[in-house]
């Protein structure tokens, strides 16, 4: 059973290492910037939560490692409600927030749930869930995000005679999670209890094991189908006349939900008190066709990422033209249900492909809009004449439209973030379309990968230099060369730079002692030893 907790100000032992919230420093337009590499659009919506999930876990962190001069005052959770319609990220964009932040995660269905339990679980269930997600390290789990789907299938219907039982019910179950509570923590298999051993008395003592939700946040969303009419008979009664000339505008689509206040959702259903428990309202947008195809062509996108990954399987390698992700995204936009109907219009394109290409010799195939238009006529053409150059030429231009792509998402990148850590060359460019493209990775983590090099390189200099009591500089063709070497032999950096670097020990030596307190390292270093210790004895 749930049990209220006794209010009362705790503090954080400071010296416990990895502790979340003591290396918790993130700022709300770092999160936001985060999001921008994977969520397209949505800009308002990504602000309002970037912004209060930051300042809720920062509040956290002074309470929990501060004296407040005043101790009475409680603690208000940033608990958010997200309205939008399907398929526009909502789930997503809290996923990736947990990933940032390394918190603990669980999605529930609020539809599965009632206040006196169902068949497999119950609202606790989602608060024993993070206790596990956190590998059972209750201080994690004390962090983590809760976030339940469908809330809006838990407001009281109006088409029934008297209160909705079963619905408002759930309300009420989930009160005291959203405060604050201890929720016992069980196996969860037999649902046993699971004790800690404290010492107390002077030895040993058995206690139940219980989490508090205290500093949990919740995060529910819904579509709320019906909740725009009641906010458009709100806004005409009150007459507003911003309204009538925005609905003048016939060519203007307004998103009603946009305007939305705690009074429009106890209208809808909920209760007062659990509407209460929710102070952040975020409303998502209906996708654009334009921003389908900014999803498309986000480096990032998990759709395109595991569509290109079920082709490698077969070591087939699919590119994309802009001109075919243009038709994808106005083929998907027809179907109104978000980025969902992306992965659904890929799926009917390309299935016939991967269906038939991994029985022939074919190992790359560039789609067109020619394609995307009749696949099947495509493909027996490309069966039929395997070697026709037009099909080598689409995937050729398929590439250099990938290649641009994230030149384009790097160039964005730079400007919102300012400058990368490392100047992208134009090998480096190549280098990092090689890692993205044949791993078929997220490009975040492509160029996580190549910025990991390019420290290790800079580090390596630093060892080199203070080992020969001499500065060593590593021009940046030389960089991009051991980039490229290191990663073609799948070899360490420091190891390819030892061994390359091993015979100029002595006559680094010799430099020295001719006062010579610096000086380059250029590519002939690596490529042609003899030239260049010729070169450097003549200075």
């Amino acid at each position: 059973m749930l049990k209220a907790g006794k209010p009362k100000i705790e503090r954080i032992n400071l010296t416990q290492k990895g502790n979340f919230l003591l290396d918790f420093s993130l700022r709300p337009a770092d999160l936001e910037s985060y999001l921008d590499e994977y969520i397209i659009g949505q800009r308002e919506a990504k602000g309002i939560i970037s912004t209060k999930i930051c300042t809720h876990f920062h509040k956290a962190k002074a309470l929990l490692t501060k004296e407040p001069r005043h101790e009475s005052v409680g603690f208000v959770k940033n608990n958010i409600i997200i309205i939008g319609p399907t398929g526009v990220g909502k789930t997503y964009t809290i996923k990736l927030i947990a990933k940032k932040l390394g918190v603990p995660f669980v999605k529930g269905d609020a539809t599965k749930f009632s206040e006196t339990g169902y068949v497999g679980g119950d609202v606790e269930d989602l608060i024993r869930d993070l206790y596990w997600e956190a590998d059972g390290e209750i201080e994690k789990a004390r962090f983590g995000i809760v976030y339940l789907d469908e809330i809006d299938k838990i407001a009281s219907s109006g088409d029934i005679i008297g209160p909705d039982v079963s619905r408002t019910g759930v309300q009420r179950a989930l009160l005291k999670p959203l405060e604050e509570t201890e929720v016992e923590i069980k196996a969860p298999q037999d649902g046993f209890q699971i004790l800690e051993y404290s010492a107390e008395e002077g030895r040993p003592k058995k206690k139940k094991l219980t989490l508090n939700t205290k500093y949990i946040l919740f995060v529910v969303s819904g579509a709320f189908n019906g909740l725009e009419e009641i906010i458009k008979k709100r806004l005409k009664k009150q007459k507003l006349g911003f309204l009538s000339e925005i609905e003048s505008r016939e060519e203007l689509k307004i998103n009603y939900l946009k305007f939305v206040t705690p009074e429009d959702l106890v209208a809808y259903g909920f209760e007062r008190e659990f509407v209460g428990r929710f102070p952040v309202i975020a409303v998502f947008d209906l996708l654009t066709e334009k921003e389908l195809f900014e999803i498309l062509a986000n480096p990032n996108n998990v759709i395109m990422l595991n569509k290109k990954r079920d082709f490698k399987v077969y070591n087939i390698d699919i590119a994309f033209t802009n001109e075919a992700l243009e038709e994808i995204a106005k083929r998907a936009y027809l179907e109104s249900t978000g980025a969902r109907a992306l992965a659904r219009v890929l799926e009917s394109v390309l299935t016939p492909f991967e269906r038939t290409l991994p029985s022939y010799p074919i190992k790359t195939i560039g789609v067109t809009r020619e394609l995307v238009l009749d696949p099947e006529g495509y493909l027996h053409g490309l069966l039929t004449s395997p070697n026709d150059q037009a099909y080598r030429k689409a995937y050729e231009k398929a590439l250099s439209d990938e290649k641009e792509r994230m030149l384009h998402f790097l160039e964005d990148r730079g400007k919102a973030r300012g400058e990368l850590p490392l100047e992208i060359t134009p090998k480096r460019a190549q280098l990092l379309f090689e890692i993205h493209k044949g791993e078929d990775i997220e490009l975040t983590h492509a160029l996580e990968e190549l910025i990991g090099l390019y420290r290790q390189i800079k580090a390596y200099e630093n060892t080199f230099s203070r080992r020969n009591q001499i500065q060593v500089v590593f021009a940046e063709e030389t960089i991009d060369y051991i980039m490229e070497e290191v990663l073609k032999r799948d070899q360490g950096v420091f190891s390819f730079c030892e061994k390359s670097l091993s015979r100029f020990e002595y006559t680094f030596a010799l430099l020295r002692d001719t006062g010579i307190k610096s000086f380059y390292i250029t590519k002939e270093a690596f490529i042609d030893q003899e030239r260049f210790l010729e070169k450097l004895l003549r200075v």
